[in-house]
């Protein structure tokens, strides 16, 4: 008796362990930690051996390997909840609305009538709300924030996506291909190099040719010049074809900076453009500053405000370089130059 007890005892724990690792072997596959590859817009995914189906909870879910700037991870095919830190734009654009996002594209005008319903989840910068990430039981997760990376690939399978890596057309690819929505893609590839072509037309009737421009950011304690990446100059330079300074063009476009930091004595030399588009980050006592600087002699001589020629940019709506909001930068860029050619007439 007691032999046989021992044996039925064995069985059971036997079972028990088969149960526990086919349960291990449904939660979400980590993601492979081996050193970063170099990320490029050439390179994006990987499928090995096509996609594979997965149980979950019962369900059946067909999943695929995604090759990324932390290694290989096992995503689903067709993701159904997303918790996006960063690139929300790329998303909202092909029609898919993530679970969650972090809190600083909320505030993003150009984004707020998509973004209704979205969960934040906290930012980067400040905190992450881990706990609502897990409560939002995301299939799949966005980010372009390292030091986060691996917390976040313990709550489900995480990609790591550099930010700035990827222009808004690139995006668009690659979120396509992401969420399985690569005919929606092609379909606002589409739209978007129609109203490229519209808007650089108009353009091209207020601005000449051989006349050049600057973007000039001032903040509480610095100021920037932005080359092609972000604060709008992606649609200036890169779409609308702009002209900007030759020392513009060699220290921030051609070493493919975002924004150079200069002191304020450097601004003629930079900003002596026919045109200047000026954003302001007004906290903490930016707005005082700008006023300040934009009173003073430096300012004053430099030929765009001589001209009036001074387009001011509002940094919510102008900062972000996602698909969506580019899409509408380009008629708001177009009516700014308008008015503002008009009113220096």
């Amino acid at each position: 008796m007691k032999l046989q007890q021992s044996i039925g005892s064995v069985v059971i724990m036997l079972l028990l362990a088969v149960v526990l690792a086919a349960c291990s072997g449904n939660k979400a596959p980590a993601a492979n930690t081996s050193p970063s590859p170099t990320v490029s817009p050439e390179a994006t995914t990987v499928v090995t051996e096509g996609p594979t189906v997965e149980e979950t909870d019962g369900d059946k879910v067909a999943t695929r390997e995604f090759k990324h700037g932390k290694g290989v991870t096992v995503i689903p095919v067709k993701p159904q909840r997303i918790v996006a830190i960063q690139y929300t734009g790329a998303m909202l654009a092909l029609g898919v609305k993530p679970v969650g996002a972090d809190n600083e594209w909320s505030k993003y005008p150009l984004l707020e009538q998509e973004w209704s319903g979205i969960e934040h989840v906290g930012d980067p910068w400040t905190g992450l709300n881990l706990e609502k990430i897990v409560d939002l039981n995301p299939d799949l997760i966005i980010t372009h924030v390292e030091d986060t990376y691996e917390e976040l690939s313990k709550i489900a399978p995480t990609l790591w996506i550099p930010w700035l890596q990827y222009n808004p057309p690139q995006q668009i690819e690659l979120f396509g291909d992401i969420l399985g929505k690569q005919s929606e893609a092609e379909s606002w590839l589409t739209q978007f190099d129609a109203k490229v072509k519209k808007t650089k037309q108009k353009v091209s009737d207020i601005i000449g040719k051989d006349e050049t421009v600057t973007i000039f950011n001032i903040r509480p304690a610095n100021q920037f010049i932005y080359g092609n990446k972000a604060m709008g100059g992606y649609v200036i330079y890169d779409l609308l074809g702009l002209k900007a300074e030759q020392i513009v063009q060699q220290k921030v476009i051609e070493p493919d900076l975002g924004q150079l930091e200069i002191s304020l004595e450097l601004l003629p030399e930079y900003a002596s453009s026919d045109y200047i588009f000026l954003s302001v980050l007004g906290n903490d006592g930016g707005t005082e500053r700008a006023a300040e600087i934009t009173k003073g002699a430096i300012w004053k001589n430099l030929p765009a405000s001589i001209g009036n020629r001074v387009v001011e940019l509002d940094w919510d709506t102008y900062f972000t370089t996602d698909p969506l909001s580019t899409m509408k930068q380009l008629d708001a860029f177009a009516e700014l130059l308008k008015q503002t050619v008009s009113a220096a007439q």
